[in-house]
């Protein structure tokens, strides 16, 4: 992609942009926020400290430079930005609309580490003007950044001090002197070694980009705050200049030898294992060679019959809507059937759109996936939209279309507590994680509970598939799970996941991704379901919820025989036993058998007896997903009249999923649900 960059003259916006070279993206313009008073400004967003060295360094890279004077004015400053115009961040949107006019670019180069509050106002310009921003920092470790930034000869020397451990003797020197010095502050003061909490900026005179280096021949030290223990300083260039480096060389022999890496090379870092393609690729000795003759077509479900939504609500403010369906036999009619329905519901239950944690949608052909997409966007087009999974599952084409949500609502409580709702939208490209594009977020966070998006294995730099077949995708998934949990509390990781599933596209990668699986976490129930397609072909796709207090949890593996089918349980629950999540499969050895009607109910039966089990009340509320195969013979309707007839006085959604196998041939039904009290 074309790339404006957005630099402040320091180390992070000129780092970012060799990342952008490395991602193979072309830097065709830089663009900065000049304070209005040409001194140092207090701004949210931009950093003023050095701007007498911007045109030398536009000069020093031979690109087209644009600016635009801010007066550094923050108005609006929640979470969610709202568009202002006196606010700094519109300065940012109009100049990136005029360079629009003059130059040609999809993307925009930001040198965010940390920052939220400046990710989030960057998207929402780029959003807006429809570029995407590239912040391959983001998240990044900062210890190891700092090394690799000074082990790829950026050459920044430190302009501005303001915190403990720094002082205004260290104003002028290079970042390679004081990395000891910044190593041993982050430990004795917890200092932020890339100065991402503010500790310090800095200015480049010279990294690979530059064909010439700028050369500091006058400036003055200004103290803005003499406090003894936390001195606040910084520098201003009287007289700067260029200096020619030599020989001349082009761009890609001056980045020669340079430990860079690109979005491929980031599939590793310090604690986590190396991606080996030469380790993952699929081998028929281990048995997770994809059975690519399987017709997947035979496997259409025929017995289709949900039509009619269940939706229940408790006290909590919790809402399950299952079984949300189109009837028409046309995909996108469909698909506006369905956002109609769900929208009704929610209405009746006094919630809305921006209420709804996470929706799945389990779509009959994934190559309708973009059309149906558009209708999904014209619904959740709102910031901080819920989480999303999607799938493709073996519909007829009169049914193409089935959706599931949950939402939450702060209810009408007498005490005036109230819960804030925690949103992750990361819309930047990086090196951290897949973005979220569009129309859902990575995770939403309400109260204990943590609802994350579908994961696949995208690279996160390229977002291209990761290559070497289903084991090297399911480690890189495992790797963002952790990531998203980390990211939305530092304590979280893929231990803190009560209940998952896990959807692969061939029988034979579910031993592969089960084992993956269990060497990272803590007794997650998980349902294993092979569905006929995954977004951008992928082999798997993992969808989790966690629980902040996931290590005290109970529980239980129980079961019964009937006839010759066993029914087992997994049951895990917390002390307090307001909420309970399970799994419950039915089994039989003869892969031929007929499970009749009875054995359906009485499995349905044992999950909603076991999720029940010591919390009978009026605010229990039950979600079950009916995962059933299509091979098997089993008919939605003898489900469907479990329901109708046997579930009277139990509060529950439901959705009916037909899939081509579940977690062995064995496997005729498996149930996965949850209870909330």
């Amino acid at each position: 992609m074309k790339v404006v960059a957005l630099i402040s003259g320091g180390k992070d916006s000129t780092f970012n942009m060799m990342q952008c070279i490395a991602a193979d993206h072309e830097i065709v313009a830089l663009a900065n926020l000049v304070p209005h008073s040409k001194t140092e400004i207090d701004s949210f967003m931009y950093q003023s400290v050095g701007h007498e060295a911007i045109d030398l360094i536009a000069a020093a890279m031979d690109l087209p430079l644009y600016k635009r004077e801010t007066m550094g004015i923050s108005n609006e400053r929640g979470k969610v930005y709202t568009p202002s115009d006196s606010d700094e961040v519109e300065d940012l949107y109009v100049l990136l609309k005029q360079i629009k006019k003059d130059i040609d670019f999809e993307a925009v180069s930001v040198g965010a580490i940390l920052s939220d509050y400046q990710r989030t106002r960057v998207e929402n310009v780029c959003v807006r003007l429809g570029l995407m921003p590239l912040a391959y920092l983001w998240q990044r470790n900062q210890i190891e950044l700092l090394d690799e930034i000074i082990s790829c000869e950026v050459d920044a020397i430190v302009i501005k001090v303001a915190t403990l451990g720094l002082e205004t003797k260290h104003l002028g020197r290079s970042l390679s002197s004081l990395q000891p010095h910044l190593l041993a502050m982050h430990e004795k003061y917890g200092l932020n070694v890339c100065g991402e909490g503010g500790e310090y900026e800095t200015l480049t005179l010279d990294c690979p980009l530059f064909k010439s280096r700028l050369v500091v021949e006058d400036s003055d030290i200004v103290i803005h705050s003499s406090d003894p223990i936390v001195a606040v300083g910084y520098l201003t260039f009287k007289k700067l200049s260029l200096e020619l480096k030599l020989p001349p060389l082009d761009l890609q022999d001056r980045l020669e030898g340079l430990p860079l890496k690109n979005c491929d090379g980031y599939l590793t870092d310090h604690e986590e294992a190396v991606f080996k393609s030469d380790e993952d690729i699929d081998d028929p000795q281990n048995g997770i060679t994809p059975t690519s003759n399987i017709d997947k077509c035979s496997y259409f479900c025929e017995n289709v019959v949900q039509e009619v939504s269940s939706v229940h609500s408790n006290k909590e403010g919790w809402l399950f809507i299952g079984g949300i369906q189109g009837t028409s036999i046309n995909a996108k009619e469909a698909m506006e059937q369905a956002m109609s329905i769900l929208k009704s519901e929610l209405t009746k239950y006094d919630h809305s759109v921006k209420d709804v944690c996470s929706i799945t949608m389990f779509i009959g052909d994934m190559s309708q996936y973009a059309e149906l997409n558009k209708l999904y966007v014209e619904t959740f087009i709102f910031p901080n939209p819920p989480t999303r999974a999607c799938v493709q599952v073996p519909f007829d084409p009169n049914n193409p279309v089935r959706l599931e949500a949950v939402s939450w609502k702060q209810p009408n409580c007498d005490t005036g507590d109230t819960v804030e709702r925690q949103t992750m939208h990361v819309q930047s490209r990086s090196h951290w994680a897949p973005a979220s594009i569009g129309p859902y977020s990575q995770s939403i966070r309400v109260k204990d509970f943590v609802h994350l998006a579908g994961q696949i294995g995208l690279v996160p730099g390229s977002m291209e598939m990761v290559k070497g077949g289903v084991k090297a995708e399911c480690k890189l998934v495992l790797r963002h799970l952790k990531r998203l949990l980390t990211a939305v509390d530092h304590k979280f990781n893929l231990r803190n996941v009560v209940q998952s599933i896990c959807y692969v596209t061939d029988p034979s990668y579910v031993t592969t991704v089960r084992k993956l699986w269990e060497e990272n976490t803590n007794n997650a129930i998980v349902d294993y379901v092979v569905v006929t397609g995954l977004p951008r072909n992928a082999s798997v796709e993992w969808h989790v919820w966690a629980h902040k207090y996931n290590n005290q949890f109970d529980y239980e593996e129980k079961g019964k025989c009937v006839d010759n089918f066993s029914i087992s349980i997994f049951r895990r629950w917390n002390h307090e036993n307001h909420l309970s999540a399970i799994l419950c499969t039915v089994i039989n050895p003869d892969e031929n058998a007929v499970c009749e009607p009875a054995i359906i109910h009485q499995a349905l039966d044992y999950t909603i007896q076991k999720l029940l089990l010591g919390f009978e009340d009026e605010k229990s509320i039950i979600s079950l997903n009916i995962f059933y195969t299509t091979k098997k013979n089993i008919h939605e309707k003898d489900i469907l009249n479990y329901f109708k007839n046997e579930t009277k006085n139990v509060v529950l959604s439901y959705t009916f999923i037909p899939v081509m196998s579940l977690n062995s041939n064995q496997t005729f039904l498996s149930i996965c649900g949850v209870r909330l009290s």
